[in-house]
């Protein structure tokens, strides 16, 4: 970038960089009423060295779900498969009921590693999935765990549990009910969530043993099941969401 060359690097400076660069990966799907918003991005999480693959949901204008870090752990691979990505393409998807977005990433530390991630934003809820195409490291896809975080916005409570089933719902104070869905899938394993931190839970497959047996094993191509994100005013109504009879 010429633009950057004789400029004296202050503080500042670097953070708008970094901001500029961020912006330039980020993607957002808007539902169709526009009062909820999925934003798909890379990012640094704390401690790390490679960027990983996040994502952020909105309502009306505040998160709800904030930076929360997305991926597949694959056996006897590294790094995860969401680590070290870049963009190489994208495809807005528009329905009657939900806005949508494909999108294609290369992992670049490895021989063309990549990972498709699909999403739909319906006015009540978001629902995406990975998708692991065939390549040359990943004939045989074999899952050690499901990595994908959700980490809650700043007000919401912090008394998350160690473990806890799909659905899982919560009350969001100030703005109404919130509920982590997923598809179930035959022949997968049933999903559960694990307390990552105070304000994160993530995703977890049963049944695996760490370096020795994987969770799930299949081949590529392979389309993973959707998890969805229901928000809604009042609990009764999160079981109703459109997202969870046909995502």
């Amino acid at each position: 970038m010429t633009w950057m060359r004789g400029r004296r690097w202050t503080p500042a400076l670097l953070a708008y960089v970094a901001v500029a660069l961020l912006a330039q990966d980020e993607r957002s799907v808007k539902s169709p009423d526009g009062q909820l918003e999925f934003r798909l991005f890379t990012a640094l999480p704390d401690d790390a060295i490679l960027n990983s693959l996040a994502y952020q949901v909105w309502l009306r204008g505040k998160p709800v779900i904030d930076t929360s870090y997305l991926g597949l752990d694959i056996e006897f691979q590294e790094p995860r498969l969401g680590d070290n990505v870049g963009l190489s393409a994208d495809k807005p998807i528009h329905e009657a009921h939900y806005n949508g977005l494909w999108a294609d990433y290369l992992q670049t530390s490895t021989t063309g590693r990549r990972i498709q991630f699909e999403v739909r934003v319906w006015n009540d809820a978001v629902a995406f999935r990975y998708i692991v195409p065939r390549s040359a490291l990943l004939f045989d896809l074999a899952l050690a765990d499901d990595g994908t975080q959700f980490r809650f916005a700043d007000n919401t409570p912090q008394n998350l549990p160690e473990s806890a089933a799909i659905p899982y719902v919560r009350e969001l104070p100030g703005t109404g009910w919130i509920g982590i869905f997923s598809q179930e899938l035959a022949g997968y394993p049933r999903m559960q969530l694990k307390r990552f931190d105070e304000r994160t839970l993530v995703t977890h497959l049963p049944g695996g043993v760490p370096e020795q047996v994987p969770a799930f094993k299949t081949t590529t191509p392979w389309t993973g099941p959707w998890h969805i994100i229901v928000v809604a005013g009042d609990r009764a109504k999160l079981a109703q969401a459109e997202a969870l009879r046909s995502p």
